[in-house]
């Protein structure tokens, strides 16, 4: 009766550090990605510099130390979303934002135009940690709102602009045509894939423990 007793309470043993290996292993195989980020630049004044800010994973520089926040109507033109969008700036075609992210990424989007009612275009170029270029997207000329992803806004022309390729570290933004103000840029940050040493110590002490009872056992 005893050793029958001892035996089910070593089953349930194994049961149970069955259950917590499975829940370890779960957890490392899931840490290649996190949620992605989405910025409306909704926190800020409208005139607001907010160049080199880190704004919670990316960080954002013009090539003249500026980045400004313009609130919806703040040049009589209106733009991205009821509230506030970025820009360079300059409204003259060839200007561009770099957007820094604090962990490499796998996707970024944005969404950009004007109100002026003409033709717009902008792009982005993807560099990953060593500068060097990994992808590229272009909306081409356009005008009118997106017919992929119609939104409420005060945009007259808008586009929504992808980009996914792995590794990206920074991503160049470049109005091509005449002014170009953005808003919610979303990012999809990417977690090392390599556990970390806590967790390769609870990994292993649960094999050890498997294996300790599986001696007792065979005893």
């Amino acid at each position: 009766m005893i050793g029958e007793n001892l035996k089910r309470k070593g089953v349930r043993k194994v049961k149970q550090l069955l259950v917590i290996f499975a829940a370890v292993l779960f957890a490392v195989g899931s840490m290649g990605s996190v949620h992605a980020i989405t910025l409306g630049f909704d926190g800020f004044n409208d005139g607001d510099n907010i160049n080199g800010i880190n704004l919670g994973g990316v960080t954002i520089t013009g090539t003249d130390g500026v980045v400004r926040i313009l609130s919806n109507g703040s040049s009589g033109t209106g733009y991205v979303s009821p509230f506030n969008n970025i820009a360079a700036s300059s409204w003259t075609g060839g200007s561009y934002l770099t957007l820094l992210f604090d962990n490499a990424v796998d996707y970024v989007s944005i969404v950009g135009g004007d109100g002026g009612g003409d033709f717009d275009r902008f792009s982005m170029e993807a560099f990953d940690a060593g500068n060097n270029s990994i992808g590229s997207a272009d909306t081409g000329d356009f005008s009118g709102a997106d017919p992929l992803n119609p939104l409420a806004t005060t945009f007259i022309d808008y586009r929504t602009l992808s980009l996914s390729v792995s590794d990206i570290k920074s991503i160049r933004l470049t109005q091509v045509a005449w002014g170009t103000a953005w808003d919610n840029l979303t990012f999809n940050p990417v977690q090392s894939s390599v556990p970390e040493p806590a967790t390769l110590l609870l990994v292993g002490s649960g094999l050890v423990g498997l294996a300790g009872l599986k001696r007792k056992f065979k005893r």
